[in-house]
């Protein structure tokens, strides 16, 4: 009987690694924003959320490839390839019939930010962002928050593929505002010798659709694929949490 036991139990093993090995390999596409996503100094990917991901990846036994691409290009190929997903993905109605959501990963409030040698940019009201030039990535979840509050593009609103490239123009002050949390402002300012204290935090965006920060799968991926992922990120926020993955990136 103890012989039939481990012969069934090692051919269990052997068929369920027979299956994960047969699964064809998860793309998994991201942007640079950091400290969610980015690549290091050695040129790694790196970032709370992707941490996450690639964690869960091994936990599940699933064998993924990281991409970092520009989020308007990266956004058009999740949709066209059947084994891809991607992060860190704003949760929303109007996309929320184009995925498979697994989450939320992690995720901060989100503020308008001006330089604190700005004295020109007052805003006592969320009404008033409209008065001022913003910059943003284009194709981002925030261009079309922005565009409610009244913004316009080629304004008030200037677009770009980077973030990088609206930056350096705000630290230029060639542009009046930008949208950053407590978890960003840090990478969005250091690169360019500037710190949080050389910033002001004006408005909170509040925005009830926005439902946190996910990976979404294209609508292909098998179902198995992503409930094996799941359950893979259920058992890691179970045991350890998300704080750890946090304190890596975010200073106290």
């Amino acid at each position: 009987m103890f012989i039939f036991k481990f012969t069934l139990l090692a051919l269990g093993l052997l068929f369920s690694h027979n299956i994960q090995a047969a699964e064809p390999k998860l793309v998994i596409y991201t942007e640079s924003f950091p400290p969610y996503n980015f690549q290091d100094s050695t040129g790694q990917l790196v970032g709370i959320n992707h941490d996450i991901v690639k964690d869960t990846c091994a936990r599940a036994a699933l064998e993924c490839e990281f991409i970092m691409l520009p989020w308007k290009r990266a956004y058009h190929l999740v949709q066209s390839n059947p084994q891809s997903a991607i992060f860190s993905l704003a949760k929303t109605q109007e996309r929320e019939p184009l995925f498979k959501w697994v989450g939320p990963l992690v995720s901060n409030q989100t503020y308008f930010f001006k330089l604190k040698t700005s004295d020109h940019i007052v805003m006592n009201d969320i009404s008033q962002a409209k008065n001022y030039s913003l910059g943003i990535v284009r194709g981002d979840i925030y261009e079309m928050l922005v565009r409610r509050l009244g913004f316009v593009t080629d304004k008030n609103l200037l677009l770009f593929s980077e973030a990088d490239s609206f930056m350096r123009l705000f630290f230029k002050k060639r542009i009046d505002l930008i949208i950053g949390s407590d978890f960003t402002i840090d990478h969005q300012s250091e690169p360019f010798g500037y710190s949080r204290d050389d910033l002001v935090k004006l408005k909170q965006i509040h925005v009830d659709e926005l439902k946190g920060n996910y990976i979404g799968f294209n609508k292909a991926v098998s179902p198995m694929v992503v409930k094996r992922f799941n359950q893979a990120l259920e058992r890691l926020k179970a045991e350890s949490g998300y704080e750890a993955y946090i304190k890596r990136y975010v200073k106290n």
